[in-house]
């Protein structure tokens, strides 16, 4: 039988990115890479790990007049690793024991690790809101994380529905091949671009480790901790050097070719607390590009930080850029306001009132 004469089929939906950067999990408790070492579980492993807490004050804190109590007013850790590979590159410079150099890496993975997965949680439920309402607005919403942290596919997983084998919870798609990973091909897709504490390369192969607690994902990092095992987390190292780690192009690079075309296909791009680091270039690189080639996509930025904002209105101009002065938290307390605010160049509607259901959650 044939489509009756009619029948009209309903309008494409517009595509929408989300680029997520370290403040869209600072209202979940989760550090920034400045604040890192004064996170209370990262405290707690230096505690732990005496001889990288030494080596901290030594190298670091103690030439800077700081300690790890005043260490936000100095170097980050991207900054060491950059200042260490810098270091390493200059053949006047009497060279730095490489073994050495490699554990104390070890050592400063498995204290992010601990400062950005121990404890953290979704409860607060500030994104749940978002993925209802970007999910009934958007034909196709790509979830871009410059995160190592597991909050935003924690909040997914829980507010996809209720546990189950049939037509229960589920996962973003990926872009990459990951053992281990289940997801419904749907219209939502994940990109971690720079890596994530749950992703490993076991065994030469990248697999998704469940992040419950005291499961798989805990066992592998403290084998890495106790330096007992030869597989590798799947983490970018952050430094200015990240793009020239083996990782990137033998995983995580695709993601990023992905990425640049999502960008460029998109009627709507929404960045939540991503600062465009100057030495992320991968970053700015896709996002200068795209913003030049696609020029009827409205760009919306949600940060507190003054400096950020205007960096973005610099770059971009106000002409196709909208600007937030709040966090996720602030941006979601009036969200379908300020998405039509943000985006004029779509409609926008809240599910709730078709649905008569109440507010989006704003708990797992």
């Amino acid at each position: 039988m044939g489509i009756p004469l009619n029948t009209v089929a309903p309008p494409k939906l517009p595509s929408i990115v989300v680029v997520m950067g370290a403040g869209s999990s600072a209202d979940f408790g989760v550090p920034t890479l400045r604040s890192i070492f004064t996170n209370r579980e990262a405290k707690a492993y230096l505690k732990q790990d005496g001889v990288l807490a030494e080596w901290l004050q030594k190298t670091f804190w103690e030439p800077r007049g700081h300690s790890a109590q005043t260490s936000e007013r100095s170097v980050t850790i991207e900054e060491m690793l950059t200042i260490l590979r810098d270091w390493q590159r200059e053949p006047s410079v009497k060279q730095l024991d490489a073994a050495e150099l490699d554990d104390i890496r070890r050592r400063l993975y498995v204290l992010i690790y601990h400062a950005v997965y121990e404890n953290k949680s979704s409860d607060k439920g500030f994104l749940n809101g978002l993925i209802d309402v970007l999910g009934a607005n958007f034909g196709l919403v790509t979830w871009a994380s410059f995160n190592w942290d597991c909050i935003f596919e924690s909040s997914f997983w829980y507010n996809s529905g209720q546990p189950g084998p049939y037509g229960g919870r589920t996962n973003p798609k990926p872009v990459i091949s990951l053992s281990g990973y289940k997801h419904w091909s749907g219209k939502h897709e994940y990109l971690k671009l720079h890596g994530s504490v749950n992703w490993w390369l076991i065994d030469g192969k990248p697999t998704y480790l469940k992040w419950g607690s005291h499961g798989e994902l805990t066992v592998k990092w403290n084998e890495l901790s106790e330096n007992k095992t030869a597989d590798l987390p799947i983490i970018l190292e952050p430094s200015a050097y990240k793009y020239e780690h083996p990782l990137y192009k033998q995983i995580l690079e695709p993601q990023w070719t992905h990425f640049l075309k999502r960008l460029c296909e998109a009627a709507c791009v929404l960045v939540i607390g991503y600062s465009l680091a100057e030495n992320d270039l991968e970053a700015r690189c896709k996002m200068f590009t795209a913003f030049q080639v696609n020029e009827a996509c409205r760009w919306a930025v949600v940060d507190p930080a003054g400096e950020t904002r205007q960096k973005y209105e610099r770059l971009w101009g106000t002409k196709r850029l909208w600007t937030s002065e709040h966090s996720l938290a602030g941006f979601n307390s009036a969200l379908i306001d300020n998405l039509k605010t943000a985006f004029p160049n779509v409609e926008i509607k809240d599910p709730r009132a078709a649905a008569g259901t109440p507010a989006p959650r704003t708990a797992t």
